[in-house]
């Protein structure tokens, strides 16, 4: 029998959070690979297993969290629509938009980056301010924003809420919170060497933790084009 993950006095906590916060239905969905003897050399996927039975425990604590796991290489197509390149990965949605991602297994710090994604898509209100969401409307074009983290390191998941935040209240920002230990390749190809690490569109690149107002005004300098900005 599989050791649970999440302990009782957290899962007790957790539903008694979820009763009082959660209102409409989440849609999540992992996407992940079917378990087998045989391992397929270039699909490795250490942490799925345990991805998988994290999220199945979250998704218990309430009947308002709906939970589709897909097979990746199963239904390539299904990923491809969702924007999905990797595994593990879970999509927090309303409906079937795919918007915010997690890449990799949210456990330590980043549970509560889930957790908390969850609260403000059932609630369907945003956690940003007033203003954000105003000079939000202001983007035109689209904006990729990639978050790097660890699980260990309690400065993550602040950011990567409002990563997912601004990626849940504008339909042209998607945002992908990535733990990087599981993807060294993108570590190396972005030289991430603390986190947080920020990447948006590629070419904008910053180091630790900022502000919402910092996060949003380099969203902006991503996703309003020039002659709007003139304008």
């Amino acid at each position: 029998m599989q050791q649970p993950i999440i302990s009782d006095q957290d899962k007790s906590r957790l539903k008694r959070s979820f009763r009082k916060d959660l209102k409409g239905p989440v849609h999540l969905r992992l996407f992940t690979q079917k378990q087998s003897v045989i391992t397929i050399p270039g699909r490795e996927c250490p942490s799925c297993s345990q991805t998988q039975q994290l999220m199945e425990e979250l998704a218990s604590l309430s009947p308002k969290i709906n939970l589709e796991t897909i097979d990746f290489y199963g239904e390539p197509q299904v990923a491809r629509d969702s924007g999905v390149t990797r595994i593990p990965a879970v999509v927090l949605s309303k409906d079937s938009t795919s918007r915010a991602k997690f890449y990799g297994s949210p456990m330590g710090y980043e549970v509560a980056t889930i957790v908390d994604g969850i609260k403000a898509i059932s609630r369907g209100v945003s956690p940003l301010s007033m203003d954000t969401r105003k000079k939000l409307r202001q983007v035109s074009q689209d904006v990729h924003i990639q978050v790097f983290v660890t699980p260990a390191d309690a400065n993550c998941p602040g950011l990567a809420r409002l990563a997912h935040a601004m990626a849940l209240d504008c339909p042209l920002i998607t945002a992908d919170v990535v733990e990087i230990q599981e993807f060294p390749a993108l570590a190396r190809t972005y030289g991430v060497r603390s986190v947080p690490f920020t990447v948006i569109n590629e070419y904008i690149r910053f180091a630790g933790v900022v502000t919402e107002s910092q996060l949003l005004e380099k969203v902006l300098q991503a996703g309003v084009r020039a002659t709007q900005e003139k304008g």
